[in-house]
């Protein structure tokens, strides 16, 4: 009785910061870091000094498996240029840049959603520096008054509209919305988490760090009689994967899944396109793409017999050169699920083997998606008139050996060697766009 008095007037206490919040943090507060002086005061300083014990929301999320605990609507990103003057005047993050691809902060600083244990101070300092948060005035409130002991999601332009939660993969379902917010996840979190938006997976996280100690299944009942159903014999344990031969590929050790009835692997093959390659090996070898995204976006579910089996690539940082999570089942995954013909697509995030024209550069993020989930890379040609970029970029992929295969209005694809590309140069209303985009593919593998 006496825990719960306590975590209740923390969580008011958290309440009441955060309402007081534009009397303790004036609207310029974050330009004490940006300007190189010490952090003495401001939203940095009430994260860093906070010290707020975690406490459980379970039984605040009516049900829904999560509670968005902090939020900031009319909040957003600074530029480049102050995210890197930030970074800059801090001696934690000095060495980086909020604009090279190859940084943390890069990474951050692009997120739409990032995972964070609930509680650690660590972390939610380096989440408030390297997303922007910092600029928020509001943020010291939100930040500490959110500390959980479940697991959370912060969401930067997406709230959370459902939540579907299992011991395999657990899913968040998000809609366009202005600001950022806090999600606690109180629902049941597996070995996966994917964040999904209108237009696909936006993003996948590896949550058995997150998910503590799996508690012992209670055994099972031992048959009664002859007549009665014998138990689910559990996943052998191997050091590879069944039915599934990757030469030249780091495996890990056998994890037991979290239901008990199948196993877990990490896969790494030592690049992105050897990574992929892992889906076409799997069909090469009998597997049998069960309908849904195609290969390399994100997640694939495959058949073969009496096995089922789930390849998870993340979708935020590194992507693809991530290692992979490999999940096999001794049982069908999805029971009576079509199968698909297999797509021996596999559509890569960063373009690979060309360089656009000279003058021409690529955009900060994506600028869309295709239906089935392909990233849309956009890229802008200073001092180009939009009719003539079409001309400049077919040129420059000639001299690169790349070859048109086919086109049409407003496109162009083009092949080399075992990649593939499509260029759209029109915009929505068919005009030459000044923003053409690029969607790159390994592509054709043959069984």
């Amino acid at each position: 009785m006496v825990r719960e008095l306590a975590a209740a007037a923390l969580l008011l206490l958290a309440l009441a910061v955060g309402a007081l919040a534009p009397k303790f943090w004036p609207m310029d507060s974050g330009s004490a870091l940006a300007s190189g002086r010490p952090a003495s005061s401001g939203p940095l300083a009430t994260v860093a000094s906070a010290t707020f014990a975690p406490v459980s929301w379970k039984e605040k999320d009516g049900g829904m498996g999560y509670v968005v605990c902090g939020s900031t609507q009319n909040w957003s990103r600074p530029t480049i240029s102050e995210q890197n003057a930030h970074l800059a005047s801090d001696a934690r993050y000095a060495r980086m840049r909020a604009d090279d691809p190859g940084s943390e902060a890069w990474t951050k600083f692009q997120a739409v959603a990032l995972l964070y244990d609930g509680s650690a101070l660590s972390a939610r300092i380096d989440l408030v520096a390297l997303t922007g948060m910092w600029t928020d005035p509001y943020i010291g409130g939100n930040a500490a008054g959110c500390t959980s002991v479940e697991p959370q999601v912060w969401l930067v332009g997406y709230e959370p509209v459902s939540f579907r939660g299992s011991p395999g993969i657990s899913q968040i379902g998000v809609r366009q919305a202005s600001g950022y917010r806090m999600v606690v996840l109180t629902g049941a979190i597996g070995t996966d988490l994917i964040i999904v938006g209108p237009g696909g997976k936006m993003a996948a996280f590896d949550t058995r760090p997150w998910r503590g100690p799996t508690p012992t299944p209670a055994p099972k009942a031992l048959p009664t009689s002859k007549t009665a159903a014998s138990p689910e014999p559990p996943f052998p344990m191997t050091d590879r994967p069944l039915e599934l031969a990757l030469p030249g590929c780091a495996i890990s050790p056998q994890g037991r899944h979290a239901d008990g009835g199948g196993a877990v692997w990490t896969v790494q093959c030592g690049s992105v396109r050897a990574n992929l390659a892992v889906s076409v090996a799997a069909v090469r070898q009998g597997w049998s793409h069960i309908a849904g995204p195609p290969i390399g976006v994100g997640m694939q579910t495959y058949a073969k017999g009496k096995l089922s089996m789930q390849l998870a690539y993340r979708l935020d940082g590194p992507a693809y050169s991530d290692p992979i999570v490999l999940v096999q089942y001794s049982r069908p995954f999805a029971q009576g699920a079509d199968t698909s013909p297999p797509n021996l697509t596999a559509y890569l995030r960063v373009p690979t083997g060309f360089e656009l024209p000279t003058g021409c550069v690529w955009k900060d993020g994506p600028v869309g998606f295709t239906n089935d989930g392909a990233y849309e890379l956009g890229f802008v040609c200073a001092g180009l008139p939009a009719p003539e970029i079409r001309g400049a970029f077919h040129r420059a992929l000639l001299a690169q050996g790349w070859r048109a295969d086919n086109g049409g209005f407003g496109f162009i694809n083009y092949a080399k060697d075992d990649m593939r590309l499509t260029v759209n140069f029109v915009n929505e209303k068919a005009e030459a766009s000044d923003s053409p985009w690029v969607v790159e593919s390994l592509c054709c593998f043959a069984p």
